[in-house]
């Protein structure tokens, strides 16, 4: 009996010595005799320090429920009460002193820490809810549910939403089950993901049909690896429905828009051919009628006639330029060109109008810039010609000057810097940005005095933009304007070309002995390059379709071909393609010549796949056209 007393009380001390408790006896008068316990440390105390002190003094918190106890009443609760400004609870148990007839026993067991984590788990329970809540509002929102395959037990588990958007109340089911509720073809999509994503721990994004609905949803799973093994695979599904809606009718939209661009471009394309016919007779005739020796008195209207033809030319152009340049097919070459010869062009072709206005032309090129340069000399040429021509149009006094200076050389890149200036009108500081939007000109009084679509300004800053740069201006009314622009071009390998095309104002030389053949489906252009071809002593033989100059090539013998390209059932490129299939050198190295309405950037990739040697754009300048044959025929 010893040892089990001895042994309860060393139980009984260690539980007072290691447990936040303590065990107190009140008597019938409500002063505490034994006070005794770990606990006693919350309340500053030591053990027994209490002894001989009244409870209602020290807790009047505790009265209510002590005096229910001193009156006999075993009580047990939770209740808390402040201790040096800090919030404790306490599971307290008081019974009846079985050893003091009035007094109390009881036990104070600190559970703060318990009720905090309680607490906290409360708090992380309804903070749980309402992320689910949010959860599912979300999903609901965005059309979303969510999914997580465990792979150990093939079970598939669904968020709230995934079991709305699919209309079924499973929560769980196995791969395959959750497979064949999509469309066949979606079921193997989902299959293959899935066997892609835990085997090759590879995400996948598929786009699958429910059964029996005109919906379609999104799905994506993500594999979840954990020692180089992949345990889970999650997901989402979105329901697209409405999106591939949309994107049906924004393609609908994007055909039909598409369409009315083809046809736009397609009309305008046949517009360009059907003006120009009549303007290479216009142009032509007006050439013959130059060079036959015309009265004195007949120059100058014959002079009229070629500038508007010309500038009517010059209006169809750019037209199509802009247009190109709006449906975005405008096309630039990356080719080899002689900078000074091009430049010189732009003399030539400005020269003239300088002169007759009584201006200066000038052109001033930096002795370090490389003559021979890789770009797109066409465009080039078109960019240059509106600003020599603007420049020349609106300047009545002074001059007109080019300049091409070397901006930087960096290994084979050349920036050159262009600048053209005048002394001309001048523009408005307030409207510099207007002068480049389309069909537009500084003034509604410009228009009036001088003419012209507004559209060459717009074309040249869209060339130029598109081209990698910016153009600029700097004007002042009355005194003049300078527009400039930096453009890169790569230096050339070749050597500078050494082949010059005659001066317009040269005697054509004979041509006589040669044998040509004319492909031209139309009459006009017929008449007006036969009679300059006879005029230089070309023997001229004529075929109206591809498939006529194909029978005429094989049965005679031509020192050379002018094919027109567009005609009907075989055009220029198909009869110059069979004409260099048939098996016989001399075919494959028959000189033939493009004549075309189109420009070389639109159709320069099928002349090279046809085997046609070259081109002279119609309306054709004769000076071109007798060069491009004598250098064909080979001809010094």
């Amino acid at each position: 009996m010893q040892e089990s007393i001895e042994e309860r009380t060393h139980i009984f001390q260690m539980l007072i010595d290691n447990v936040p408790v303590v065990i107190f006896r009140i008597n019938k008068d409500g002063i505490f005799t034994r006070s005794v316990g770990l606990g006693l440390k919350v309340f500053g105390v030591k053990d027994n320090e209490s002894v001989g002190k009244n409870i209602f003094e020290l807790y009047p918190v505790a009265g209510t429920r002590m005096r229910r106890a001193l009156a006999g009443e075993s009580l047990k609760f939770i209740t808390n009460m402040e201790i040096q400004g800090k919030i404790i609870f306490l599971d307290v148990t008081l019974s009846p002193d079985p050893f003091d007839e009035g007094g109390v026993i009881g036990t104070l067991l600190d559970i703060t820490q318990q009720n905090g984590v309680e607490e906290e788990l409360r708090k992380a329970k309804i903070k749980l809810g309402q992320t689910v809540d949010l959860l599912n509002t979300g999903e609901e929102i965005s059309k979303t549910g969510g999914w997580e395959y465990d792979v150990a037990s093939d079970l598939v588990y669904r968020t709230q939403n995934m079991k709305l958007l699919l209309g079924i109340n499973e929560e769980t089911t196995s791969l395959n089950d959750a497979a064949i509720l999509y469309e066949d073809d979606g079921a193997e999509l989902i299959r293959e993901g899935m066997k892609n994503a835990i085997e090759n721990q590879m995400s996948y994004d598929i786009e699958i049909i429910p059964k029996g609905t005109q919906k379609c949803f999104r799905s994506i799973g993500i594999p979840i690896v954990e020692n180089g093994k992949t345990v889970r695979v999650v997901g989402a599904v979105t329901d697209i429905t409405e999106i591939k809606q949309v994107e049906k009718e924004l393609l609908k939209a994007k055909q039909v828009a598409e369409k009315a661009a083809m046809a736009k471009q397609q009309f305008l394309s046949n517009m360009s051919h059907e003006i120009r016919t009549p303007m290479n007779a216009v142009i032509g005739m007006t050439n013959l009628l130059l060079q036959e020796n015309p009265k004195p008195e007949q120059v100058d209207s014959l002079k009229i006639l070629k500038v508007s033809s010309e500038n009517l030319l010059d209006l169809i152009n750019d037209v199509l330029d802009y247009n190109k340049i709006e449906s975005g097919k405008m096309l630039f070459e990356q080719i080899d060109f002689n900078l000074i010869e091009l430049v010189n062009s732009i003399k030539e072709t400005h020269y003239l109008k300088a002169k007759e206005k009584g201006l200066k032309f000038k052109i001033k090129v930096d002795s370090d810039l490389p003559a021979m340069i890789i770009g797109d000399p066409i465009r080039l040429i078109q960019i240059l010609n509106n600003l020599v021509s603007n420049a020349i149009k609106f300047t009545n006094d002074g001059s007109v000057i080019l300049d091409l200076s070397l901006n930087s050389l960096l290994g084979n890149l050349v920036d050159i810097n262009f600048v053209v200036t005048d002394t001309g009108i001048g523009i408005d500081p307030n409207r510099k940005d207007y002068i480049f939007e389309s069909f537009t000109q500084e003034s509604t009084n410009t228009t009036k005095v001088f003419g012209g679509t507004g559209l060459g300004l717009a074309i040249t800053k869209r060339l130029i933009e598109m081209l990698g740069n910016e153009i600029s201006v700097k004007s002042s009314i009355g005194v003049g304007s300078s527009f400039s622009f930096n453009l890169q071009f790569k230096k050339s390998k070749k050597k500078r070309d050494s082949v010059h095309l005659p001066e317009s104002s040269m005697d054509f030389s004979s041509l006589a002995g040669y044998k040509v053949l004319l492909v031209e489906d139309n009459e006009i252009n017929v008449i007006v390059a036969s009679k300059f071809m006879q005029k230089w002593g070309l023997h001229i033989d004529c075929a109206w379709t591809g498939t006529e100059a194909v029978e005429k090539v094989i049965e005679n013998h031509y020192d050379l071909v002018l094919m027109d390209l567009e005609m009907p059932k075989m055009d220029g490129f198909e009869a110059t393609k069979v004409i260099r299939s048939i098996a016989d050198d001399k075919f494959k190295q028959l000189p033939i010549i493009a004549l075309t309405a189109s420009l070389l950037t639109e159709i320069s990739k099928q002349i090279l796949e046809a085997g046609i040697d070259d081109y002279v754009a119609k309306p054709f300048s004769p000076t071109e056209l007798h060069a491009k044959i004598r250098l064909h025929l080979q001809i010094s």
